[in-house]
């Protein structure tokens, strides 16, 4: 036999396209006839898990905490607080994965997500592998579910502005701020400590801030907090307190309307009162805003509509208002040393007057 011919060959059958093909007699045998038929019948790989960013969790955190706020303000049971405080602590625990998995991503290595958790980084690398962690977020997803599934249609309360058209006027206000303070958006972010990115979704309105983050971005641009209050509980979706003192419930209602009057710019009252085609004179829009006169419903309703604001908005706040007035006729109260009057007076200043803005 010539060493130069081949071995001797059986005729096969490629398994994937049925195609004849010549096959050694001796060796393993091939099933294929050829490699692309053999790379076509490869099994597909197994989907990577994308495990959510530590950002959108951050976001799930904050709503859960804000509903555990949510349920201090509307006075809930201990049981339902309770069931706020677990969900924040499943948050918290879904994000701490979430964090260490983005950090992996960027090439941080066990020493590093170790010394940044305060573990050992065998513990970290035990704690955050890739099947646990897809094991937490599938029972994540399975409990936002079940929840949805079981929660009835929400219902907006009566009196309650709707979320979406407070959290329009509250990044109104800010906006008109924003420009009043002759600041940038960076500006603005330097001196609050926050990201541009940030702050411009919430002067956007596609954010809405934490109250203490409201605070002190009002603060950087020369406002009051106060007047934005209650945009920001309409926005954030929180039922409303119980009935306050008449001092607080007057605060409350003024503030409301400077909130509004913010909103669309601080016009001058004579402009103000000109939409409502006389029925609010100049100084009634004055003296509502600067606290010292709470019109009857009425007039109450056409200011705000002047202010393009809308009256259902306010009304449970002028209510607490109405009843604290009642309240008082039955025991009246010693005087106090500083009426209200002054002290609204007092605050008023640019940009919650026309005055500097309007010549």
């Amino acid at each position: 036999m010539n060493d130069e011919e081949p071995r001797v060959q059986n005729e096969g059958h490629c398994v994937l396209c049925g195609k004849s093909f010549r096959r050694a007699s001796a060796g393993r045998k091939r099933l294929y006839c050829g490699r692309s038929c053999r790379r076509r019948a490869r099994p597909p790989a197994a989907a990577t898990y994308l495990c959510p960013s530590g950002l959108s969790v951050a976001q799930a955190v904050e709503t859960a905490v804000q509903r555990l706020l949510e349920g201090e303000l509307s006075q809930a049971s201990l049981q339902e607080q309770m069931a706020h405080v677990r969900e924040v602590a499943e948050e918290l625990e879904c994000y701490t994965a979430a964090a260490v998995t983005d950090a992996r991503a960027r090439g941080m290595d066990w020493n590093g997500v170790g010394a940044s958790v305060f573990v050992a980084p065998v513990t970290a690398r035990t704690r955050w592998r890739t099947a646990v962690v897809e094991e937490l977020f599938r029972r994540r997803a399975a409990r936002s579910a079940n929840a949805a599934a079981e929660a009835p249609a929400p219902a907006i309360p009566e009196g309650r502005p709707t979320r979406d058209r407070a959290a329009r006027s509250l990044a109104s206000a800010l906006s008109f701020l924003l420009r009043h303070a002759a600041l940038s958006v960076k500006e603005l972010a330097e001196r609050t400590d926050l990201s541009p990115s940030y702050v411009s979704r919430i002067l956007a309105g596609d954010r809405v801030p934490t109250w203490s983050t409201l605070v002190q971005l009002v603060r950087a641009l020369g406002g009051n907090a106060a007047d934005l209050r209650a945009m920001w509980e309409g926005a954030q979706g929180l039922a409303r307190p119980p009935r306050p003192g008449r001092e607080e419930a007057v605060e409350r209602f003024g503030a409301a309307l400077r909130g509004a009057y913010l909103a669309i710019g601080c016009p001058p009252f004579e402009r103000v009162s000109e939409v409502t085609d006389g029925v609010v004179g100049p100084d009634i829009v004055e003296g509502a805003l600067l606290g010292k006169v709470v019109p009857c419903w009425e007039t109450t309703s056409a200011l705000l509509r002047a202010l393009q604001a809308q009256p259902c908005d306010v009304r449970g706040l002028w209510d607490d208002v109405n009843y604290s007035f009642l309240v008082c006729l039955q025991a009246p109260e010693p005087a106090p040393s500083e009426s209200l009057t002054t002290r609204a007076v007092e605050r008023l200043r640019p940009p919650f007057g026309p005055g500097p803005l309007h010549p």
